[in-house]
Parts: C-alpha cells; sequence; structure tokens
C-alpha cells in the first residue's frame, strides 16, 4: 500500500495502517458486489489543521485478471482528530450541506456517506467524492504558483472565489428543509463561540478574547437582513482550481450554519488582511478590499451591511480556533504557527479594532 504524508494536524493522527485496515473494512461491506476491492494508498493533504483528511485511492476487479483489470476510484475521508479541535463535528450536517450545494450546483464534493459507528477507524466519518484541483496557499502572496500566473488570471482566481462565496449565499435556505438542522442567526452564534472560547481553553480563556465575545453578544446589529447558507471558513485556501484558473470545488464545510451572508464575506476579509500584514504585499492581480466588497455586492444583488461588525466577530472567532489548536499543538509537541492564550499577539489586534468600532 502507497502512503504520502504532508502536514499533520495540531494533534495526533491515527497510523496509515489503522485506517486503511478499517476503511477497506467498511467499503467492502458497503461495495459487496466489488470483487477483490483494496486500499491501494492513503495520501494526507497537506494542508488543514482542524481535522483528519486522507485521501483514499481504491481498487476492484473488472475482469477475469483482477491484478491487471482493475476499476480505481479516489475517495476523501474525513474525521476529527484523536485530541479534537471542536467539541462536536456534526459530519451528518456536513453532508447534508454538500447535498444541497449539489441541487444548487455549487462546485463541491459529492458526501457518499456518513459512518456513526466508531469501531472502524476509531471515530465516526464522513466520505466524499475526490475533486482534482489546487488551492491557493494560506497566505497567497507567498503562493509562487499564483505568482507566476498572469494578473488577468489573478483577478479571475479572486473574482471566482468571490462569485462562488456570493452563489452560496443565494441558496434557498427556506426550500431546502434540511439546512434547518444548522445553527440560525447571529446571536445562536455568539452562544456557540463564547462557549467554544471556554472549552478549548478548559475554562481560562485569555482576557481579551473573552471580553471580545461579550463585547459582540452586546452589540448585534439590528438591521435585518436575509438569511444565507454560511460556509463558516470562507477563504481562497478552501477552493480548488483547475489549471486555468477556475473554481473546481469548494471545501471544508464543518462550520456551516445559516445567518447573513456578511459573516463569511467578513470572515474572508479579515482573514485576508492579516495575512496580507504578516506578509507586507499582496497579489498583484488581487482587487483591493474596496474592489472585492464592490465586486461581491455585484453578484450578490444587494450592498452589504455593518460588514466591520462581522469583520470583529470573524477575527474573533479565528483566533478561538488558533488558541485552541496552539494549545492542542503545544500538549502534542507539534510545530504549529500560533501562540495560545494571552501571549498571542493578534489579540491586541482585535482589541484594538473594538475599540475602533466604539469609538
Amino acid at each position: 500500500m502507497r502512503c504520502s504524508v504532508g502536514r499533520v494536524a495540531t494533534g495526533a493522527i491515527r497510523d496509515d495502517a489503522t485506517l486503511a485496515a478499517g476503511i477497506g473494512g467498511w467499503l467492502r461491506e458497503r461495495y459487496a458486489d466489488r470483487v477483490d476491492l483494496r486500499v491501494d494508498g492513503l495520501i494526507r493533504p497537506k494542508s488543514g489543521w482542524s481535522n483528519e483528511t486522507v485521501i483514499v485511492d481504491t481498487s476492484w476487479a473488472a475482469g477475469a485478471a483482477p491484478d491487471r483489470d482493475r476499476n480505481r476510484e479516489r475517495l476523501v475521508v474525513r474525521l476529527p482528530l484523536v485530541a479534537p479541535s471542536y467539541p462536536s463535528y456534526e459530519l451528518h450536517n456536513q453532508a447534508v450541506v454538500l447535498d444541497v450545494l449539489e441541487g444548487a450546483a455549487v462546485p463541491a464534493p459529492h458526501a457518499v456517506a456518513v459512518e456513526d459507528d466508531p469501531s472502524w477507524v476509531g471515530a465516526p466519518f464522513l466520505v466524499m467524492t475526490f475533486a482534482a484541483g489546487d488551492p491557493v496557499g494560506e497566505a497567497p502572496a507567498l503562493d509562487q504558483r499564483l505568482l507566476t500566473r498572469p494578473v488577468e488570471e489573478q483577478r479571475r482566481i479572486q473574482e471566482g472565489f468571490l462569485d462562488a462565496l456570493a452563489a452560496v449565499h443565494g441558496i434557498d435556505t427556506d426550500a431546502a428543509a434540511p439546512l434547518r438542522a444548522l445553527r440560525h442567526g447571529v446571536a445562536e452564534e455568539i452562544d456557540y463561540w463564547t462557549a467554544y472560547v471556554s472549552w478549548a481553553a478548559d475554562g481560562a480563556p485569555a482576557r481579551v478574547l473573552a471580553d471580545a465575545m461579550r463585547w459582540c453578544a452586546d452589540t448585534i446589529p439590528r438591521e435585518p437582513v436575509p438569511d444565507s447558507l454560511l460556509w463558516g471558513d470562507a477563504r481562497l485556501g478552501n477552493v480548488l482550481y483547475d489549471d486555468d484558473g477556475r473554481v473546481v470545488a469548494l471545501l471544508d464545510w464543518e462550520l456551516a450554519t445559516i445567518g447573513p451572508a456578511e459573516m463569511d464575506l467578513g470572515w474572508y476579509l479579515v482573514l485576508d488582511e492579516l495575512t496580507t500584514g504578516f506578509v507586507g504585499r499582496t497579489v498583484p492581480g488581487f482587487v483591493d478590499r474596496t474592489g472585492a466588497i464592490r465586486h461581491y455586492e455585484q453578484v450578490l444583488g444587494r450592498d452589504v451591511v455593518q460588514l466591520e461588525w462581522h469583520e470583529i466577530f470573524a477575527l474573533a472567532r479565528s483566533i478561538a480556533i488558533n488558541d485552541c489548536q496552539a494549545r492542542l499543538a503545544a500538549a502534542a509537541g507539534t510545530p504549529y504557527p500560533g501562540v495560545p492564550g494571552d501571549a498571542n499577539p493578534i489579540l491586541a489586534h482585535l482589541d484594538k479594532r473594538i475599540g475602533a468600532y466604539a469609538a
């Protein structure tokens, strides 16, 4: 069996032999008609900190010579980390969202199945189809493959992301009954993330982060906006592109909820601001913040409102996840680009953004 290991997650991961044996057994039970079904290899993608993801190459006999004539299929399996980054991964909700996206013709993997029985690999898991493509790096301005593209292609990549984001937000959530299982509304999101901050820090969160969650709860925007299906982790690194810079698939729906589209746009903008500030430059073909907002509004069909508040809430959420993963990495002795607790330098930026908004 071929194995390939990319960047590991923040905590312990299961060994490849255990995963291959468990996934192989599950596949053989599910696809009893596939003669001599095998797991030929596992690949661990180089990106992703908050879950364990493996690409699984499978094959089965296609004719009288099973070792020569074989059908092949590549699948993706996602499961919680041994030391999880979230209290619950809501795998069924992720599958529901993928089904809704498929029905709306938004490019995303197809959900094959959710397995609740942990005996196969030590945890429940989600199986999806594999989408071939390449993501943009977590810091786009450091992605050499992106930087060598003509500026027109760079612009197309950014605009393709914004178009896809607006397409997700344009889905009729009232007509998609299965989406009712997702969290709904800003207040419920704040409740979730307030609890998350305490959970991730074992009840002793960074002071600025805890204060920020209270500030968000006290200043919820009151201007009514339509409900949208929210990605939850809307960034270029969660998009696969083909060689021509066209969107192939939108990935990572574990934080999907229902709420104002501004929550996703704010997430994208504030993370872009952080990475641009850290790197000190941007991608030449990318439009600036104002241009990105204008393009997104044109596709969405309405103006965004209270965007600065949503950027602050997004910044607080991203710091909460970063803090959790930094704590897990420290406990596991795994390198991680983040600092846990009050020492996190981004907390000062969060505090400054809140002060400027309140002023």
